[in-house]
């Protein structure tokens, strides 16, 4: 295969310099560079992918880059799995932090301790995620917010800002479909579970069951809420 005559490689913030090294190389990475003066620079690599990050001083807002990988799967669960040995678990709040994986979605987001957002995307894919990739003209109220609060939870991690979208969503909806009802509820439920309010994901899962939906209605949701 020829190499290619151009090459990219993102330079991130490192206020946590240390701190974040060692957060990818627990993923798998390995430090090949590190230098405290006369500028805090340090590198990690994993195969032929680099990221370098450099000494900031406002480190609580960081840099998002993409990485296209070949299997975003097998890279989420090993990743998952580094993280789980480290922490005890795997975590999906705070910072650092990974976002989930259900099936057929084709991207997940790393934050690591300098607060920098890496966002990692099947080569070629897609989400399935029902109407983030539907034409917005076409979309109603209720459905605008499920895409907007499903994007704003799996990429930018803003849990706060997604919950405050769908809650809004199901209290302006109107004329709705139930099952468009039902997919705003999960949403809801799930943003109140990563925001350690067990007692609100409870009040939303109990609104779901007594909505009325078909059979065909409650295999689908079913399927995209597993």
């Amino acid at each position: 295969m020829k190499q290619s005559e151009w090459l990219s490689i993102p330079v991130l913030k490192g206020g946590a310099l240390e701190q974040t090294l060692l957060f990818w190389e627990n993923l798998g990475f390995t430090k090949t560079y590190s230098q405290k003066s006369p500028y805090a620079y340090g590198v990690i690599r994993r195969g032929d992918y680099e990221i370098h990050f450099h000494g900031a001083k406002d480190s609580a807002s960081g840099v998002t880059c993409l990485v296209i990988v070949t299997s975003v799967e097998s890279t989420h669960a090993a990743f998952s799995q580094r993280l789980k040995q480290v922490y005890g678990k795997v975590p999906s709040a705070g910072v650092p932090r990974i976002s989930r994986m259900k099936p057929g979605q084709t991207r997940f987001t790393v934050v690591d301790p300098s607060h920098n957002a890496v966002i990692f995307i099947k080569r070629g894919g897609e989400d399935n995620d029902v109407y983030t990739n539907a034409d917005r003209k076409a979309l109603t109220p209720l459905q605008k917010s499920l895409a907007l609060a499903i994007r704003l939870r799996d990429l930018k991690l803003d849990y706060p800002a997604a919950f405050k979208v769908i809650r809004n969503g199901l209290h302006q909806a109107q004329n709705e479909k139930p099952i468009d009802f039902a997919r705003a509820l999960h949403v809801k439920a799930d943003l109140a579970f990563l925001m350690d309010d067990i007692a609100l994901q409870q009040r939303t899962l109990s609104e779901l069951i007594n909505l009325q939906l078909t059979v065909d209605e409650q295999e689908r949701i079913e399927k995209e809420f597993p």
